[in-house]
């Protein structure tokens, strides 16, 4: 009798075996299935996805390209624009339908995209936007102060009108956008702001300036913000590109004065070409500075603050530091 029960008992644990065993392969292939789902979420999981960014003067030219380029890494974007001509600027500004054309744009990269007409002179504008990132998307991740106007000629024939709008959209938009956005970003221990520089802002340039001056300032203003900021986790820093195909130079006022003899965009890079640049090239398209946009916007940016990025044909080589 307690023999048979043993074999009973060896015949009902080796069965239970059996069932473990038999289960493994069931259990190993559910494991595989959920570590491919996994897989397949991260390989198509985006660098910026869930973040936000807001860009002023973002119905075109390097305001639109870097919305795009930060829209195709994940992140919901916030166009900013004036969108419509101003006093005291001698050029046709973004019109509201570059700023609707633009939200179609950047939407079609399959992120979100709020469209907001207003003016960086006006903070209360500024900081509506910011609520409206904010409350839409949970946060505001990255600014791009990027709107700006130029003027050309010579100093003595500005007008007081010209002067005033060119320092209040360059330099005073850009302390506004940053007055507006760090409230958030200190609060969330987090963030990284960029502002549009130029090459001559680490430069002087006859034709330009007043424009010049403006872009000098701004680069104080990011180091400065660089200092006040980064012990909340938040970055600052300064793109400087030289001469960039988008309406602020392709137009009839900017090129009549800098390519007098061609003044078409092609008599322009022509000119461009014979400058002691190292890289003998023409301008840059505005997607390649949205690239250095991203950069400062991705994770290979985050510990990077206070810095001046030229982004000029190696302009800035022969200088001594």
């Amino acid at each position: 009798m307690n023999n048979k029960k043993k074999n009973i008992g060896r015949r009902q644990a080796i069965k239970g075996i059996g069932a473990v065993a038999l289960g493994s392969p069931v259990l190993a292939a559910s494991s595989w299935k959920r570590k491919n789902e996994k897989d397949d979420e991260n390989k198509n999981k985006k660098e910026l996805d869930g973040k936000t960014a807001l860009i002023t003067g973002g119905a075109r030219g390097i305001g639109l390209a870097s919305a795009e380029e930060l829209a195709k890494a994940g992140a919901n974007i916030v166009l900013f624009d004036v969108a419509s001509d101003l006093e005291g600027v001698n050029y046709p500004l973004a019109t509201d339908l570059d700023l609707a054309n633009a939200k179609s744009k950047v939407e079609s990269y399959g992120v979100k995209c709020i469209s907001y007409k207003g003016d960086v002179r006006d903070r209360s504008a500024l900081s509506d936007a910011v609520g409206m990132a904010v409350k839409q998307f949970g946060t505001l991740d990255h600014v791009v102060a990027n709107a700006g106007v130029t003027q050309i000629g010579m100093m003595e024939y500005f007008s007081e009108k010209e002067i005033q709008t060119v320092i209040d959209i360059n330099v005073t938009g850009v302390v506004k956008t940053i007055q507006a956005s760090i409230p958030v970003m200190r609060k969330q221990n987090s963030g990284g702001i960029t502002i549009l520089s130029s090459v001559l802002g680490r430069m002087g340039e006859e034709w330009f300036p007043v424009y010049s001056g403006t872009k000098w300032a701004v680069i104080g203003l990011a180091k400065s913000t660089a200092l006040i900021m980064g012990k909340h986790n938040v970055t600052c820093n300064a793109i400087c590109p030289t001469v960039v195909k988008t309406k602020l130079m392709n137009n009839k006022y900017v090129l009549g004065a800098m390519s007098p003899e061609n003044p078409t965009w092609e008599g322009l890079e022509t000119l461009m070409k014979q400058w002691r640049n190292p890289l003998p090239m023409g301008a840059y398209k505005p997607n390649e500075i949205g690239e250095m946009v991203k950069f400062f916007a991705s994770k290979s940016g985050e510990k990077i603050t206070g810095e001046v990025l030229g982004v000029a044909a190696g302009l800035f080589a022969r200088n001594t530091a």
